[in-house]
This record gives C-alpha cells, sequence and structure tokens, in this order.
C-alpha cells in the first residue's frame, strides 16, 4: 500500500539543483539579475535528480562475509511543473528518488530494502550580476519502504533546504525538517534521523568531487551519520565516475534506521551536472 501511494505521488519535494551551470545547456543564456526567469525557463524541464549511482562492497565494522555484503544504488528525477510567473519569482517542482539495497552474493540475489522519496516543492534562487549567490528550497516530503504490518516504516514532514556557493570550488548546504502526520511503526525515528543536517561539496577540477553530509541526532546517544563520497571522471568526454563512498551511523535504510552501520562501497557513479556552480566563475 505504500508503495502504491509512492507510486501515485510520485515526486513531492523541492529539487535539489544544488549546482545550476551560468549557462543553459541549449539556450546558452547567461545568468545574471535581469534574465532568472528566462535562465530558468531555458533549463531542461526533465531531468536527472542528484547523483544516481551503483556501489558494491561490505561492512568494515563486522566480518567480510556474503551476509554483510550487498550493493546499493540511487536513482532520481526532477520536473518542472510550469514555466508561469508565480509570487516571489519561485518555481514549483516534482521530485523523485529510490534508494534500494540488493544482497547480490546471497543466492537468489534479493533485495532487502528499497526506500521511495517522493516530494513536491518550489525552489528559488538568489542571483545578482555575478550569478548564483545562494538557493532556497520548500517543500512537502513522503518517504516510505513500501511494506506493511511490522515492517512497514513510513513518515511525512516538511523541509527547508538552503545552499551557498563559496568561491570557485565550495559548496555548503543545509536542510532542516519537520515531521507531520502519523509515525506509526517507527515513532522514534527523529531519534536517529534528528531535525537537520548540513554538507560540503569540495570540486577542485572538474573531474573530482568530494562531498560530505553529516546529519546528527540524538538518542540516548550521540546518533546520526556521517556519509562521504569522492567522485573521480572517467574520462573527459563522459558523465561517469568512479565512486568511493563511506557511510557510518544510523538510519542508512528505513527498516533498520535504529542499528548502527559502517559501510564502505566503491562502484560507478552519474553525476547530476546541473549541480555544478563551479562553471559560473569561469
Amino acid at each position: 500500500m505504500e508503495l502504491q501511494k509512492a507510486g501515485i505521488v510520485l515526486g513531492l519535494v523541492l529539487p535539489f539543483i544544488a549546482v545550476l551551470p551560468t549557462k543553459a545547456q541549449n539556450e546558452g543564456v547567461a545568468l545574471d539579475s535581469s534574465n532568472y526567469k528566462t535562465y530558468i525557463r531555458s533549463l531542461p524541464a526533465f531531468t536527472m535528480y542528484g547523483d544516481n549511482y551503483f556501489v558494491t562492497g561490505t561492512s568494515i565494522n563486522e566480518k567480510v562475509s556474503s551476509q554483510t555484503s550487498d550493493a546499493k544504488f540511487e536513482i532520481g528525477f526532477k520536473q518542472r511543473l510550469t514555466n508561469v510567473d508565480l509570487p516571489w519569482a519561485v518555481f514549483p517542482f516534482i521530485t523523485y528518488r529510490q534508494k534500494s539495497f540488493w544482497d547480490i552474493y546471497l543466492e537468489s540475489f534479493p533485495f532487502r530494502e528499497t526506500n521511495y522519496n517522493p516530494t513536491l516543492g518550489v525552489a528559488k534562487l538568489f542571483v545578482d550580476d555575478k550569478g548564483i549567490k545562494s538557493g532556497l528550497w520548500f517543500a512537502f516530503e513522503h518517504e516510505s519502504n513500501g511494506r506493511d504490518g511490522e515492517n512497514s516504516r513510513s513518515w511525512n514532514f516538511f523541509s527547508l533546504q538552503y545552499f551557498k556557493p563559496l568561491g570557485p570550488y565550495w559548496q555548503f548546504r543545509t536542510k532542516a525538517w519537520i515531521p507531520v502526520g502519523d509515525l506509526s511503526g517507527n515513532e522514534d525515528i527523529t531519534s536517529f534521523r534528528g531535525f537537520f543536517s548540513f554538507g560540503v561539496t569540495y570540486n577542485p577540477t572538474t573531474n573530482l568531487f568530494l562531498d560530505i553530509d553529516i546529519q546528527p541526532a540524538y538518542d540516548d546517544t550521540l546518533t546520526g551519520f556521517v556519509k562521504a563520497g569522492l567522485s573521480f571522471k572517467i574520462s573527459k568526454n563522459s558523465n561517469q565516475f568512479i565512486y568511493l563512498q563511506y557511510f557510518g551511523g544510523y538510519s542508512e535504510d528505513l527498516i533498520d534506521y535504529n542499528r548502527y552501520v559502517s559501510n564502505l562501497r566503491i562502484g560507478i557513479a552519474f553525476k547530476d551536472l546541473l549541480m555544478n556552480f563551479r562553471n559560473q566563475y569561469k
């Protein structure tokens, strides 16, 4: 039932266009304070949402075995809903992300867990004659694992995201959220998910990205998680990156949100290159 709901809602959040280029891909529109709306409209309405990746690896705090090793992948897209002028020059979007954990080292290769995150929201960029100064998004989000009974995990929340590029190589971001509605099945989820997160991306060259995200929370002790990713482009003209990811902490997936894990995985990523402010300084 939760999976059906996620499919029907199919996207309820603002886009994390965490980094838009200064020139539209198709129109060559340069972004400044005078043509913000024209610039946004010149971008593709339907695009990838965040990095899409496939990685495999193992736990580094347990004995390596087929039980503690797996594959993980995430996919996502976003759709701008209209180009109509709205108050405060905001643009509405739907987005969708899906994260799956696949036990490829066990017989029959079962999927252990899949989490669905459709969202609906509005985005606003703040620009001046030099380009993007910052961005703000407000959204309603749903997240669930599509199961029922005692294995059901589901919650809804309003979120507010803010990002800020700093110089040609650094991008900072933060996000806060407030749960709404029924939390049955995961009443203490905020003890492990917390109420906010913050992160940074370091992009010294067009071939290398270092991402670090921290999401603190507190139960009886400090919980939450740290996620770090290192992406290196395979070739100059590709959008494919060798991707190394570390996740340490709680709630990597919804089914075991209250269990500590420490996982190291490697694979391939297809980066959302609209999320690259580096070009605005060139």
